[in-house]
C-alpha cells in the first residue's frame, strides 16, 4: 500500500468505518495474489464512500470507467436499487477475463454488465443515461471522459475521478512544470473547475477523489 495513503489519520478512518464485506476481502487477497500492480486497487476507506454515496443518491445508472478487479464495482453494487442497472468497462482484455471468471466463482449472482475496450469507443454504443459515473482508468483522458460523460447525465447526476492529488504531486511546483503526468492531472483539476452548472469539489481520501455533481 502507498505510504501516502496509510498515514495515522486515514488508518483511524478506515478502523472507524464500516467493515469490507467477505467478498471485499476476497478481491483484496485475489488481487494482491495474482494481478500486475496491486495497488490500483481501490481502498477500504474509498470503498466505504463510494457505496455510501450510492445510498443516498440511490441511482438508475452506474456507469464505471476502469473495472481492473473490481473492488469498486462491489462498492458500487452494495446498495444499488432494485432495478437499477451497472454497467463496467475495462480497457484491458487479459484483466478483464481475470476478474469476470473470479466474479463468476465467488458471486455468480451479481448484477454488473461488463464491456471490454476503450472506454470512449464503448460509451457512445450503450446508449444509456448514466446517473452515477465513477472513472478510474488512464488519467490521460480524464478531460475526454468529463466532456463526454457529462452531456449524458440528467440534472444532479454525479461524476467521480480518482487519483486527482496525482500522489501529492500536484501541489509540487516543479512537478507540475516537468512532469508531463502531473502536468496532465493539473490541466484536468482545473478544466473541471472552470465548467458551468456544476458543483465541483476535491476530497483528500487517499489518492484525491473529485465530485462533480451537474446543476440544470
Amino acid at each position: 500500500m502507498h505510504p501516502d495513503w496509510q498515514d495515522e489519520i486515514h488508518v483511524y478512518c478506515e478502523n472507524v468505518s464500516s467493515a469490507e464485506t467477505p467478498f471485499l476481502q476476497a478481491i483484496n487477497e485475489f488481487t494482491w495474489k495474482k494481478m500486475i500492480n496491486p495497488r490500483m486497487l481501490s481502498g477500504h476507506l474509498q470503498g466505504r464512500f463510494l457505496s455510501s454515496l450510492v445510498a443516498l443518491k440511490q441511482p438508475e445508472c452506474i456507469l464505471e470507467i476502469g473495472t481492473f478487479t473490481g473492488y469498486a464495482t462491489a462498492c458500487l453494487q452494495e446498495q444499488l436499487p432494485h432495478g437499477s442497472s451497472i454497467h463496467s468497462i475495462e480497457a484491458d482484455a487479459e484483466t478483464a477475463l481475470k476478474t469476470h471468471q473470479f466474479w463468476q466463482q465467488h458471486h455468480p449472482s451479481h448484477r454488473v454488465q461488463w464491456h471490454v475496450g476503450e472506454a470512449l469507443e464503448v460509451i457512445p454504443k450503450l446508449n444509456i443515461q448514466p446517473d452515477f459515473i465513477f472513472v478510474d482508468a488512464d488519467k490521460h483522458n480524464y478531460t475526454q471522459y468529463l466532456d463526454l460523460c457529462l452531456p449524458l447525465m440528467k440534472t444532479g447526476g454525479v461524476l467521480l475521478f480518482d487519483n486527482t492529488l496525482w500522489s501529492k504531486r500536484v501541489i509540487i511546483q516543479k512537478d507540475r512544470e516537468t512532469d508531463r503526468d502531473t502536468q496532465n492531472m493539473h490541466a484536468f483539476n482545473t478544466h473541471a473547475n472552470t465548467l458551468p452548472n456544476v458543483v465541483v469539489v476535491m476530497l483528500p481520501i487517499r489518492d484525491g477523489i473529485t465530485l462533480i455533481t451537474k446543476l440544470g
